[in-house]
């Protein structure tokens, strides 16, 4: 019998429940019987803001800065990954023959020899000089000093010491020291017919990206503020450029605060040669902390002016400094002062 008699129970309370609902849908808001109850709302301190997380592609940028000019097989390599490149520093030899760095604007095109003239000869000189073994005027003449000065050059490197500089001897690049790399074409056994793309340099920095798909391109501000975790902890960026893909979507170039280096003195730890990923976060709405009230408790006049309206039905002028997610930190109010919100239930 009490099972009985709590199970009627349980169907008059549905059922009571399921009038007062049915009741509450067919009820329109434009209803002139249905009285709308004010809601109350004591003010809070809180912080606001919002923040969106995504995946940065970070890549070092290589681009073709040296060629080789001389014909063979190649014998050794003299550099392994990146290297801070100096003058004379010998990158690989052809068929046991060191191949050098030097500085110029001027590609090696030609032996060099007794009453050789030009820029390039001059390019030449520069280089002997800096390594202590010419120490006559860089006049792109090659005179008898200029011939001592490359057969000294050459016992040094281990090669006849004829006073030729072969047009293989010898890489020109626009500056030097740069961090520089071989090519895939430069390794041991590989044959070489010469104007192949023999060194690469290396950027700066690496290039740190954020891709936004069609449904996230309007998310984020083309000016936010961005954190990018990496293994030893964060480097704090901002979105520097935007740029549309082919495709669409939005791509974010992400620089330091001041548009330095992204990773500052820490670039080593992007490796070089693969696309790295890190775990990104670009903040949309800066965190604010102050008095917290809902959006909808704001209302906004003809000159775009905001204010809330007390208890007592007084409004007052407020300013929002943030605002996400429903709600917005202000100023001109205080924690604990109550709000009436411009919406409520039935009487």
């Amino acid at each position: 019998m009490a099972r009985r008699m709590l199970w009627l129970s349980l169907v008059v309370a549905i059922a009571l429940v399921a009038f007062w609902a049915g009741r509450e849908a067919t009820v329109t808001p434009s209803d002139p019987l249905i009285e709308s109850r004010p809601v109350a709302y004591e003010i809070i301190e809180g912080t606001v803001g919002r923040s969106f997380r995504f995946t940065a592609r970070a890549e070092w940028l290589l681009s073709p800065v040296g060629r080789n000019s001389g014909v063979g097989t190649v014998t050794s390599v003299g550099i392994t990954g990146v290297a801070d490149v100096e003058p004379g520093e010998v990158l690989y030899s052809i068929d046991l023959r060191p191949v050098v760095a030097a500085e110029g604007p001027i590609p090696m095109f030609r032996a060099l020899a007794a009453r050789s003239e030009g820029p390039d000869v001059a390019q030449v000189q520069s280089l002997l000089d800096t390594l202590g073994f010419y120490d006559g005027t860089t006049d792109g003449v090659y005179g008898p000093a200029m011939q001592r000065s490359v057969k000294a050059w050459q016992e040094s490197l281990g090669v006849e010491a004829d006073g030729v500089v072969r047009r293989g001897d010898v890489v020109f690049f626009p500056e030097l020291p740069s961090r520089l790399i071989l090519s895939e074409d430069i390794e041991v056994g590989a044959p070489l017919m010469g104007g192949e793309r023999a060194v690469l340099a290396l950027s700066a920095a690496p290039k740190f990206t954020v891709t936004l798909g069609l449904d996230q391109r309007d998310l984020v501000p083309l000016a936010a503020d961005a954190t990018v975790e990496h293994s030893e902890g964060i480097w704090t960026a901002k979105v520097a450029s935007a740029t549309e893909t082919p495709f669409g979507e939005l791509e974010l170039e992400l620089t330091g605060l001041n548009g330095e280096q992204l990773c500052r003195d820490e670039c080593e730890l992007v490796p070089v040669g693969d696309v790295s990923l890190y775990e990104t976060e670009i903040v949309v709405t800066p965190p604010q902390t102050g008095p917290v009230v809902p959006i909808a408790a704001i209302v906004t006049d003809p000159a775009g002016r905001s204010f809330v309206t007390e208890l007592d039905g007084e409004t007052r002028e407020v300013v929002v400094l943030a605002a996400a997610s429903g709600l917005a930190v202000v100023s001109g109010v205080e924690a604990g002062d109550v709000l009436i919100l411009p919406f409520g239930g039935s009487s």
